[in-house]
């Protein structure tokens, strides 16, 4: 049986990603408070931990992952979060430095995501684009 370690490193970008989506153009850069994760940045670890298949992941990662990308890989998600909360428009901006099992599995957790507490302007919820990162310590 292979033994397995599993290390995070959650950050929140609190700044707003200045180029706005061509899908949404609702997108507001400019906010006085940023969107985070409800019950803040610990429950956000222990969703991630909980939902994150680490066997799974690492199961499925062959050596010539682990030589390409390595054991420590970083997933850095883009991704709306709507006036309601609501957790949209996920993508990986950073794709060809991770294996693509790890970008997969990154991006089922961040749609799984529950409501986050949106970003306020003027008192008010509104949609902006935020960067998170996943880092994990994949050891076989």
């Amino acid at each position: 049986m292979r033994s397995w370690r599993l290390l995070f490193f959650l950050f929140l970008f609190v700044q707003t990603v200045q180029a706005q989506s061509a899908v949404d153009s609702l997108i507001v850069t400019s906010v006085d408070t940023y969107p985070q994760f409800r019950s803040g940045a610990g429950s956000w670890n222990k969703f991630v931990q909980a939902n994150l298949d680490v066997r799974k992941l690492v199961n499925s990662i062959d050596s010539t992952s682990y030589v390409d990308y390595g054991l420590r890989q970083t997933a850095v998600l883009e991704f709306t979060v709507c006036e309601d909360g609501e957790v949209c428009d996920v993508a990986i901006i950073n794709k060809n430095k991770i294996s693509p099992e790890f970008a997969e599995e990154a991006l089922r957790v961040m749609r799984k995501s529950p409501k986050w507490i949106p970003a306020k302007k003027e008192g008010k919820g509104v949609r902006t684009r935020i960067k998170q990162s996943i880092t994990a310590l994949l050891d076989r």
